[in-house]
């Protein structure tokens, strides 16, 4: 009577208290003795981590279920396929950012608060043929229909690059309406085109001193210049992919945008120094062990984040709110994407490289 022979593969489980322990399972039964590419096929299609033969009773059998597998189970073994998606999402979304600027001459839609220029709000009811009106009478202005959190219409926002006075604003909104329109009736708020160059120049500056103290920080915390990398890295990923998406929904950014942009870089340095603070000099696989731990914290946080953004953005009729918690909503999803996929991976290979030296 022929022998039966089984390959049993083995895969790490952490029990309750958190410490790892050995699970086996019988994978695959053969009349014959396996060879060593059957072993490793079956090792590889069960996902597992180490195996043996033995020989079996001959007779009936069934599989043995295996450990559930999930994302980490692979991550081990292909983490460095898994950055290539925040690269490509970085090239993707440059592509947009110089598309706009060869389409439209810039390098993203701004607002009136950082090109200059009138806002004239005019609340009132739905004015039948106000687009022809505008189209053949005043083509410069952009227009904005103000809604409150559930939709109901409440009245027009004329934004153009002109510097007009109050005057002004009362003679073209008077021939639109047909009727005699007075201060009372509208509102009217100006930025100088020179003023809000000057603050876009600023915003440039902070960006640069913060990329820059960001950098010396975790290199003098760390003394590692991989840590500094990542960091930059996530964080330049969540400014081109937030400049890049809003490009894409033809959403301009304002003075409350570039603040919530200010704020992000905040939220990509936490989840960065967290990473780095658990896998600094761990092997790869200690580090798929902490990332699978620090994945759950920074799922939490990015949720959390996530769901006030989207509260925010659904429900508020403000367009500067809107604004807001439409940039945190892409941001915050795009710092995960980094974060996880990326930054851990880089720090795991610089991890191996340091091991094999």
């Amino acid at each position: 009577m022929k022998e039966d022979f089984g390959i049993y593969v083995g895969k790490t489980q952490e029990t309750k208290s958190g410490k790892k322990q050995w699970r086996w399972s019988l994978a695959r039964r053969l009349k014959h003795k396996p060879t060593t590419n059957e072993v490793d096929s079956t090792v590889k299609k069960e996902r597992g981590l180490k195996s043996f033969v033995m020989k079996l009773k001959p007779g009936a059998w069934r599989k043995v279920r295996p450990v559930k597998t999930d994302f980490w189970t692979g991550y081990e073994n292909n983490y460095k396929k898994y950055m290539i998606i925040p690269l490509i999402t970085l090239i993707f979304f440059s592509g947009v950012i110089i598309y706009n600027k060869a389409v439209y001459g810039e390098y993203f839609f701004k607002d009136i608060s950082l090109k200059g220029g009138t806002s004239i709000t005019l609340y009132t009811t739905t004015i039948p043929g106000i687009e022809e009106w505008l189209t053949n009478n005043w083509p410069e202005a952009e227009l904005v229909m103000i809604k409150d959190s559930i939709g109901n219409f409440k009245g027009y926002d004329f934004r153009t690059a002109e510097e007009l006075t109050i005057s002004d604003a009362k003679e073209k909104l008077s021939n639109l309406t047909d009727k005699v329109i007075t201060e009372n009736d509208f509102s009217m708020g100006y930025q100088s085109a020179s003023i809000a160059s000057s603050f876009f120049n600023e915003f440039g500056i902070i960006i640069l001193i913060s990329f820059t103290l960001m950098g010396l920080v975790a290199l003098y915390y760390f003394k590692s210049p991989i840590n500094a990398l990542t960091t930059a890295f996530a964080t330049l990923t969540n400014i081109i992919v937030v400049v890049g998406m809003m490009n894409l929904l033809k959403e301009p950014l304002s003075v409350p945008g570039i603040g919530a942009i200010l704020m992000l870089l905040g939220l990509s340095t936490d989840t960065d120094i967290l990473l780095a603070s658990n896998l600094v000099n761990k092997s790869v696989k200690e580090s798929v062990e902490k990332l699978r731990r620090i994945f759950m914290t920074e799922l939490t946080i990015s949720i959390a984040a996530i769901t006030n953004a989207l509260v925010i953005y659904l429900l508020t009729g403000i367009d500067v709110i809107r604004s807001i918690a439409l940039i945190l909503l892409i941001g915050t999803i795009a710092d995960l994407m980094s974060t996880i996929f990326f930054s851990s991976g880089l720090m795991i290979m610089y991890n191996e490289w340091r091991q094999k030296r």
